[in-house]
């Protein structure tokens, strides 16, 4: 294969993996399988000045989208940055009470500064209106990292206060209680919180206790 047939081959190896997953964020070390790092160093580069990537940040690239109400370029997806930073980095991950709170559909605020902390230091990424800052923590602070149950836990400590409401905490609890259920995803996360009870507050730990004894999988079990 000549050089030209081999960087032929990586550009559309590192293209087909992309459409495969649309949305997503890539890294270089996504397509380590493909080629020595020089060469898919460049491809990227390429890909990028010829605007079929977008160089989000440092490492960083996805496949540009337009909005079709009103063309312009899509946002990437913040979860998706995230996810491409902690490969790219190496880092374990915890997103702040917030952004857990609206992913999981407990709240409609979007917050603009989404703060992650991390045990990297990592400069902060803009993202249109919104600004992921990334915050040094220590070992403790990343019990959750990479866990199923790490959103349920952030969300429950930034709506702490909200909880001592009944209407909400019934709201809440039904929202979750949803989720706990659900046939792809629910049982990992109810045994991830049942084995991480003790690392949460006793007042969460009452909550989810209740809510876990309550939830039952798509066979009836609990």
């Amino acid at each position: 294969m000549t050089p030209v047939e081999h960087d032929t081959d990586i550009r559309s190896r590192v293209l087909a993996r992309i459409e495969s997953k649309p949305e997503e964020v890539w890294t270089p070390g996504d397509f380590a399988d493909l080629g020595a790092r020089a060469a898919v160093d460049k491809t990227l580069q390429r890909l990028a000045a010829a605007q079929e990537l977008r160089r989000i940040d440092r490492g960083l690239y996805d496949r540009p989208r337009t909005n079709t109400l009103t063309g312009r370029a899509t946002v990437p997806d913040y979860r998706a940055v995230i996810r491409a930073v902690t490969r790219r980095d190496n880092a374990r991950a915890v997103i702040d009470g917030m952004t857990a709170a609206n992913d999981l559909g407990l709240t409609t605020a979007v917050p603009a500064r989404i703060e992650v902390l991390v045990d990297a230091r990592l400069k902060p990424i803009k993202l249109g209106s919104q600004e992921i800052h990334f915050k040094y923590a220590a070992p403790s602070r990343l019990y959750w990292a990479d866990r199923p149950g790490m959103r349920v836990v952030q969300a429950l400590h930034w709506m702490q206060d909200m909880l001592t409401q009944d209407s909400e905490r019934k709201r809440i609890a039904t929202i979750l209680r949803r989720l706990l259920s659900d046939p792809k995803h629910g049982e990992a996360i109810r045994e991830d919180l049942r084995a991480g009870l003790s690392a949460v507050p006793i007042w969460m730990q009452e909550f989810l206790r209740q809510l876990l004894s309550s939830t039952a999988g798509p066979e009836g079990k609990p």
